[in-house]
């Protein structure tokens, strides 16, 4: 495991911004330059080569002002990158940055296929992040090529280690916070004061079965807290890196405390039951309605079982 010292994150001042037409708040005093906005990208629910499983729906949010666009994480598939580059430049504005959350590799794989489309962008994180990407993408890459073949973009692109805690967009403030912990570590999530709005990477999932399988009943405490620290923040909207296309994002808090929640029962429900199917069984009775249910199977399996799988491998 990745052991780190717990980050604190400081509450920031909140604000009563209406919700514009495109589901970002408004600030109508904010000086010089145009109000940000708020676009995510959601992948479809992609199967795994032939196993019969199913990967998650990842999320790549785009925050945009009248001139420049910051990307956070940039997808894995061809056709999702793809996708998600016809979704940039649809907006009409320069790509400037993109911050990439944590190592997995269906978060940061597209940056090579998005800087040969959008050249000039940096692509940067934490020193944490960068690092660990540094010593664990070469198993990244072996287990999704495994899994998704010639589908897999690569990664050709180095990130650039963030020297400060933030970087502007139009003048406007985005703040790095480092996450102690959440379905790996290290992780980093995006603060953007002027939306109340945090990009949380896999510090939250939203109506998806949460990937449990890298870590273990201390790791699940921790992340517990890291999303407690996030919810001290206070956001409106919380974008998680895995939800269902159809949720909203405009619940922050009721994302971070069913987050919450489901670490919780998924730790009380492990200790109770003896095999995995009977865990599987419990937590779809507790959350019928969420998604991919392949990702609670794997979590299970390694639950009641005496593996816990690297956190670098998703």
């Amino acid at each position: 495991m990745h052991e780190r010292r717990p980050h604190r994150i400081h509450p920031q001042r909140r604000s009563d911004f209406p919700v514009n037409a495109n589901g970002a708040h408004e600030n109508n005093d904010a000086p010089a330059t145009a109000n940000l906005n708020l676009k995510v990208f959601v992948s479809p629910t992609n199967p795994i080569g032939k196993t019969g499983l199913t990967f998650s729906p990842t999320t790549s949010s785009l925050i945009y002002g009248e001139r420049e666009v910051v990307l956070v994480d940039a997808q894995y598939l061809k056709r999702d990158v793809a996708d998600l580059a016809d979704t940039i430049d649809a907006l009409d504005r320069t790509l400037t940055t993109i911050f990439i959350t944590h190592g997995h590799a269906d978060h940061y794989f597209g940056i090579g296929e998005l800087v040969q489309r959008f050249p000039g962008v940096r692509v940067v994180s934490t020193r944490e992040v960068v690092a660990d990407i540094a010593v664990h993408g070469a198993e990244q890459e072996e287990a999704f090529s495994a899994w998704f073949g010639d589908d897999l973009v690569m990664p050709t692109t180095p990130l650039e280690p963030l020297d400060e805690d933030g970087f502007t967009i139009e003048g406007h403030r985005l703040n790095v916070l480092p996450v102690d912990q959440a379905d790996m570590s290290p992780v980093a999530a995006l603060h953007v004061p002027q939306l109340d709005a945090v990009i949380a990477g896999d510090l939250a999932y939203n109506g998806i079965h949460q990937y449990l399988a890298a870590t273990g009943p201390d790791e699940w405490v921790r992340w517990a807290a890291s999303v407690d620290a996030v919810a001290a923040l206070q956001p409106k909207i919380v974008v998680a890196g895995h939800r269902k296309p159809e949720a909203s994002d405009h619940d922050g808090a009721a994302i971070l405390a069913n987050t919450r929640e489901y670490l919780r029962d998924f730790t009380r429900l492990a200790a109770q039951v003896a095999t995995a199917p009977e865990l599987i069984e419990a937590m779809q009775a507790r959350y019928p309605d969420h998604g991919n249910p392949a990702t609670l199977m794997v979590s299970a399996q390694h639950a009641k079982s005496a593996d816990v799988v690297d956190p670098a491998r998703p």
